[in-house]
């Protein structure tokens, strides 16, 4: 049986759930022996500046580094791609992320995207919006999203107590 996964783009921005989005993508690269790529896009826009390595020094502070600030992130997806003891290619992209995303799947010709999501709700939703929602509507290939680790505790906690009242 060939397996049918044999392109795998992880979509990054370097939080908690991003990690644990690496995890089970390099396990499946490994699993399917598949090729691996990591992407990062670098969103400008006022309301999404989430990543870990955005400076945190003011709106001033934020303008003059854009360029220090890109490089950091460059820096950080090269690094994280070394950390998988993989070969892996990084695509550093710019724009808005689920557009990003999508178009590198198309363009690559991917099997599958990793991604984790931040399981925003209410207000944090609406102004943030939710690009791995996005990415499952749009995407030309399967996508893997992985909850905070928080949710899957939190979900867990409640099926069991479902399971105790019943």
């Amino acid at each position: 049986m060939r397996s049918s996964i044999k392109k795998i783009i992880l979509a990054t921005d370097f939080s908690d759930t991003s990690k644990e989005a690496s995890y089970h993508a390099l396990l499946l690269a490994q699993t399917y022996n598949a090729e691996l790529k990591a992407l990062h896009v670098f969103d400008l826009s006022a309301w999404n500046i989430p990543s870990q390595y955005y400076l945190t020094t003011g709106f001033e502070g934020f303008v003059d580094s854009i360029e220090e600030t890109r490089k950091r992130g460059k820096d950080a997806l090269k690094e994280l791609a070394k950390s998988f003891n993989l070969e892996v290619k990084t695509i550093f992209t710019e724009g808005d992320p689920g557009h990003e995303i999508v178009r590198a799947a198309e363009e690559f010709n991917t099997d599958l995207i990793v991604l984790g999501t931040h399981g925003y709700t209410g207000w944090k939703r609406f102004t943030l919006g939710s690009v791995a929602e996005f990415v499952v509507r749009h995407a030309p290939c399967a996508v893997l999203t992985i909850k905070p680790k928080e949710q899957r505790i939190e979900t867990t906690h409640r099926q069991k107590l479902a399971v105790i009242s019943s």
